[in-house]
């Protein structure tokens, strides 16, 4: 879901050892190492930013609150991380990642001297380049002067993370709970009488209060029928709630759509098709035969236009990790992989979604979280 990025990020960001110990980013970095020695690399660059940073922070820890950052890694040495703040901003800045040589990236000598003491000559790995301003692109390419070659090697992303581990997935669980909280102010809040708009600012607010990294939400005033970003529109009090609520914790999502009371109908439909989408998520199910049990189940119905055309996609350090469940989809589900799936349909003037949280086992499937549309 294409959501309103907040102007502040809050939340706690320090780097916590006991959840992701150094260890860890020990094996996480395996990638980019073997990488650097097989195809023989000077160095390896992985950027994020505050919209984005999903590949940053699995390799370093470190998400962006503004602008952007840089993990340097080079062939051999200590590695890097160049971030756009101040120098008065780098103590903070040290306690976000185990990276121990933190520089402003305000001042750019940081990111020459880093590239003057790679081997001369070769290729230089890049994660998320794409990302980058054509301004900020520009810096870096004026600061290689032809010597490298950047080589895209957004694959070893996919290739690190095929399946979540261990420590991932009990962030996710914490992140699940945040997520409960906040539905249940945002339900509460608007049981209680509140228009939508209140309603959703209730639950950002109780996630933040839990240290969410960020909270966003999406309201409908129209019934369910669409989904819009806040708009300060406080008179808005439609019949019946659907909303859409996702929070960040420690740097993983949860999210959920909240329907607690479209008609009984439709909500049975949501249910059943989510339902359908749980029983068939298995590894090696393929995701275009996981859509159509999702579809199936909807009983004629359409898929709810806000859903694009797709019951679900992976999530984890990003709202969307790929491998989307859509009709069209190629590709199989993999054990270990958590799954947003989401279940909804427009009937007459009415919309219902529901939606789960869902880690792929061996053996079967666990619920992290459910918002069932009878909610």
């Amino acid at each position: 879901m294409l959501t309103v990025h907040p102007s502040i990020v809050l939340g706690s960001y320090l780097w916590d050892e006991e959840r992701l110990p150094r260890d860890e980013f020990d094996i996480r970095m395996a990638t980019i190492r073997n990488a650097i020695a097989e195809r023989g690399w000077a160095g390896a660059i992985v950027y994020g930013d505050a919209r984005e940073h999903a590949a940053l922070a699995f390799f370093s820890n470190f998400i962006p609150r503004m602008r952007w950052a840089m993990a340097l890694f080079p062939a051999k040495g200590e590695p890097r991380l160049l971030a756009s703040m101040s120098s008065r901003d780098m103590p903070a800045m040290r306690t976000m990642t185990w990276l121990p040589d933190v520089k402003s990236g305000w001042e750019w000598r940081w990111f020459d001297e880093w590239i003057a003491n790679l081997p001369a000559d070769g290729k230089i790995g890049a994660i998320g380049l794409e990302l980058m301003t054509p301004l900020l692109y520009g810096s870096v390419s004026r600061s290689i002067k032809g010597q490298f070659v950047i080589e895209q090697a957004d694959e070893l992303l996919d290739e690190a993370r095929r399946a979540h581990r261990p420590r991932e997935i009990a962030l996710m669980r914490e992140a699940a709970q945040t997520m409960a909280a906040a539905q249940k102010e945002l339900v509460d809040s608007w049981r209680s009488g509140q228009d939508v708009e209140r309603a959703a600012l209730v639950g950002e607010r109780a996630a933040r209060a839990l240290a969410a990294h960020d909270a966003r939400t999406l309201v409908s005033r129209d019934g369910g029928l669409t989904l819009q970003p806040y708009a300060a529109r406080f008179e808005d009090r439609p019949k019946t709630l659907l909303a859409y609520a996702a929070v960040k914790h420690l740097g993983y999502w949860c999210e959920s759509f909240i329907a607690p009371d479209a008609p009984a109908a439709l909500r049975a439909a949501c249910d059943a098709s989510l339902d359908a989408l749980i029983a068939g998520l298995r590894p090696g199910a393929a995701l275009a035969e996981l859509a159509a049990r999702g579809q199936t189940a909807l009983a004629g119905r359409a898929l709810h236009p806000a859903l694009s055309g797709r019951f679900g996609r992976r999530i984890g350090l990003s709202l969307d990790e790929g491998d989307a469940i859509a009709p069209d989809a190629r590709g199989q589900i993999a054990s270990g992989v958590v799954y947003a799936l989401h279940a909804g349909a427009i009937e007459g003037t009415s919309g219902c979604i529901a939606s789960a949280i869902v880690l792929v086992k061996s053996s079967g499937c666990e619920i992290l979280f459910r918002s069932s549309a009878k909610d």
